[in-house]
């Protein structure tokens, strides 16, 4: 299957203190900075099941593009695509974190998709048309999103929500996605409707279904999943993990829903969980 993701790539640099932060003091740490983003995790996760994916985002002209450029090569993704900029700036996760694993501080600076120009996706129509399946995540603006599902004349395209921020960009355009992936906040953003029951969570999955999604996931963290597709909805526990660190398990979640893209709804819920299981298990 040839898989086509749009969004973002960014360099993550997570500092963990050594000890408990103090506060206005120099705390000893160690930092590690690596290959991030959204669409960037899921073309990784995707290329390292042996898939044949490329990711269309958008980096400056500087260093930190030019490392996650090469990481993505290493890996396998496809870069032919992607929009160098120079006068924007490679965007940046940055996260603080106690000596435990909890997160004290983080930031990030992820513009940079957001700058992507129509022209700038029409010249690459070929690889957004022609791909088995389209990825999306939020991070690009309403109107490129819009550009892009336009191109793709009604082929499958899979949705990673990424934020309450993001979330709603894609309200106008629900019959347009054939998957939505999306976590509790985002769905009450999207649907108004506040998920404190399980009844109350599937009637959010009807209410995005009915308006044209064909199948969504909600994810509830450790109360698992649920799906629905047309009048069916199921819940799938999630697998127990002993982690703070959460980070990356949406995306994982997304990419196991793409590698079982042709499969029923269970199975679909099924693998996601456990794609993001087997993520938080190798980085916890």
């Amino acid at each position: 299957m040839q898989i086509t993701v749009i969004g973002a790539a960014n360099v993550d640099i997570i500092t963990k203190s050594k000890a408990k932060v103090v506060r206005e003091d120099i705390n000893p740490a160690d930092v590690k900075l690596s290959a991030g983003g959204v669409g960037l995790n899921i073309a990784a996760m995707l290329a390292r099941h042996g898939e044949d994916v490329g990711l269309i985002t958008a980096v400056g002209k500087d260093p930190l593009g030019s490392i996650l450029h090469k990481s993505c090569k290493e890996i396998g993704i496809k870069t032919d695509a992607w929009i160098i900029k120079s006068n924007t700036s490679t965007g940046v996760f940055l996260a603080t974190l106690e000596n435990d694993g909890e997160v004290y501080a983080a930031f990030n600076a992820m513009t940079a998709p957001e700058t992507i120009r129509t022209a700038e996706i029409t010249k690459h129509k070929g690889i957004v048309k022609d791909a088995d399946l389209l990825i999306l995540d939020l991070n690009i603006s309403e109107k490129i999103i819009n550009v892009v599902l336009d191109i793709r004349e009604n082929r499958p395209v899979l949705v990673d929500a990424v934020s309450v921020a993001k979330v709603l960009r894609i309200e106008n355009h629900l019959e347009k996605i054939d998957v939505l992936r999306l976590n509790r906040m985002e769905a009450e953003c999207l649907t108004g409707i506040t998920l404190d029951t399980k009844e109350r969570v599937k009637q959010a999955c009807f209410n995005i279904v009915n308006r044209g999604v064909t199948r969504v996931f909600i994810t509830l963290g450790m109360a698992g999943v649920c799906a629905a597709y047309k009048k069916s909805a199921i819940f799938v526990p999630a697998t127990p993990i002993v982690t703070k660190d959460l980070k990356g398990a949406g995306a994982a979640f997304t990419a196991g829903l793409a590698l079982h893209f042709e499969d029923d709804l269970r199975t679909q819920a099924e693998a996601g969980i456990k794609h993001a299981a087997e993520h938080l298990e190798r980085n916890s």
